[in-house]
């Protein structure tokens, strides 16, 4: 008599394959997903960045301009000393220039953050990247393993089929 086929698990396996299928694909998604929120948020800081080092640019021009006009009644205004060459109105144009180099790396500093929020952002993107494809190959290694599993090597070079179905115990060795 011959053995009845088991359909329950190949649907059982079936189930499985399907699972894995959708979870490796699950798992891709949630890892770009990722990828993007983490990009969004370094594009928002880079942004962010950008626009603290304009504002303290301004912020720095605005004290230079207070604090040039305080040294040039200081040193002219108040005694009426006529400029010199090499007197207090080189000093005057030094601390001026002096100044404008501080107001200028404020903003270059935020350019620097914002450039460096943006890698993060790119490096983000590559590495959900990385992760979704790694997801994927793990799926598909599972489902080989299981048809692997379920169809064997795929050699079979003995086939039983000229023999009739006899009980084990009646087989001649």
């Amino acid at each position: 008599m011959a053995a009845a086929p088991n359909y329950a698990g190949g649907a059982l396996m079936g189930i499985q394959a399907i699972g894995t299928i959708a979870g490796a694909f699950m798992q891709a998604d949630a890892a770009r997903a990722q990828a993007k929120a983490a990009a969004a948020a370094a594009e928002y800081n880079a942004v962010l960045a950008e626009m603290e080092g304009n504002a303290e640019e301004r912020r720095r021009r605005r004290g230079s301009r207070r604090a040039l006009s305080s040294q040039f009644v200081q040193m002219a205004g108040k005694s009426g000393v006529m400029a010199e060459e090499g007197g207090w109105l080189e000093r005057l144009t030094q601390n001026a220039a002096e100044y404008e180099t501080n107001a200028l790396n404020a903003s270059i500093a935020g350019r620097n953050t914002a450039r460096l929020n943006r890698m993060h952002g790119a490096n983000a993107i590559r590495q959900g990247n990385m992760q979704a494809g790694a997801a994927l190959l793990t799926g598909a290694s599972r489902l080989g393993g299981m048809a692997y599993s379920l169809y064997g090597t795929g050699s079979k070079t003995e086939t039983k089929t000229t023999q009739p179905d006899v009980p084990y115990y009646l087989e001649r060795p």
